[in-house]
């Protein structure tokens, strides 16, 4: 037998005797003050019928009670049983842009730290998928394989910063490669690729790469992250805390625009649709239209042995002790001697 949470066996070994101590300190209390303020031959009357056996069993049982329900608390496991898991729903692999054009703040607090929001929320309305992760700037990884695993798909994501690839650029093309590559092997039903970029400066080929992903049987929807306006890009301020501002080769100030038309091509090419990143229902939106119609198709049954919980047992047995401290009387049915008569003759 084993135990889920073991911590609580501890707090029990250790609240149980300071229970039985307190128990023992309120009796000897008890005794103490009837002794100050009641004569020992008064005493002896009052307390007829009281049982100093009995009210030690009652509080014997308390304490037995305690214990079992921290027992219980405790969540003891014995046995298994075996279950049966198969899961039905899309594989999605998302394409996260981290270039430094991500870090624009036409979107507050910027462009990163919303879209990692909106992978959030996508997370949130396909809790039966599997998610993967892709980072990409001038070249791309697999961050986090397929799972079902949605805190490591979380945490993947929280990680992502725009030093996670220090290349700049923005390969969509080499994103789907990697894509495609994190499918084969992994995936028996429907297959999506959801890109969230601003779109700027992305190497030729991203097109073609997606027509043949829609070969490959994935279906590509692209979100942009950014406005239309732009916002000029601002680097780490100087040591004077004065801000800074990115320039290109020819000195220039860079300011960054959301590329809808480039986002929409690839979108269309790879059999899905485009939308900007507006709010918190965006992701609802995509998945709604894009993902849910989607053939679902079930994966194989898989086979594991489900831990028994046996808490019911310690916590019934608490249930009976408590429901028999509570018949149990703190006193006999002994009733006082009534007192002798004085038979003596008055003036004797």
């Amino acid at each position: 037998m084993s135990f889920a949470a073991p911590q609580l066996l501890w707090l029990a070994l250790g609240f149980l005797p300071v229970l039985i101590l307190f128990f023992w300190w309120t009796w000897r209390q008890k005794q103490a003050a009837l002794a100050q303020f009641v004569g020992s031959r008064l005493l002896t009357e009052l307390v007829v019928g009281f049982s100093a056996t009995r009210q030690w069993i009652k509080r014997s049982l308390l304490v037995a009670a305690v214990g079992a329900v921290l027992l219980a608390l405790a969540r003891p496991v014995w046995g298994f049983t075996e279950e049966a898991s198969r899961s039905s729903g899309l594989d999605i692999i998302v394409c996260f842009d981290v270039s430094k054009s991500m870090l624009a703040t036409d979107l507050k607090p910027n462009r990163l730290q919303r879209a990692k929001l909106a992978v959030q929320d996508l997370l949130k309305v396909a809790p039966a998928d599997r998610l993967g992760l892709v980072a990409f700037a001038g070249s791309a990884f697999l961050q986090c394989p397929l799972a079902l695993d949605s805190e490591s798909f979380r945490l993947s994501v929280q990680a992502l910063d725009t030093d996670t690839i220090p290349l700049p650029g923005t390969a969509l093309a080499e994103a789907l490669r990697e894509a495609q590559l994190a499918f084969k092997g992994e995936s028996a039903g429907a297959r999506a690729v959801v890109i969230f970029t601003d779109g700027e400066d992305h190497e030729p080929g991203a097109v073609e790469r997606a027509k043949e992903c829609v070969k490959d049987g994935i279906r590509i929807f692209t979100v942009g992250v950014g406005t239309t306006a732009g916002e000029i890009l601002t680097d780490t301020p100087d040591p004077f805390g004065n801000k800074r501002f990115v320039r290109d080769d020819a000195g220039n100030v860079v300011k960054s625009v959301l590329n809808e038309s480039a986002l929409k091509e690839i979108a269309e090419a790879g059999g899905g649709f485009y939308l900007p990143l507006q709010n918190a229902q965006t992701m609802n939106t995509l998945y709604q239209r894009g993902l849910a119609p989607m053939p679902k198709v079930a994966s194989k049954a898989e086979q594991f042995r489900q831990a028994t919980e046996r808490f019911q047992w310690p916590l019934a047995f608490a249930m009976l002790l408590l429901l028999i401290e509570i018949v149990v009387p703190e006193r006999t049915n002994r009733r006082p001697d009534p007192p002798t008569a004085n038979l003596s003759p008055k003036g004797a």
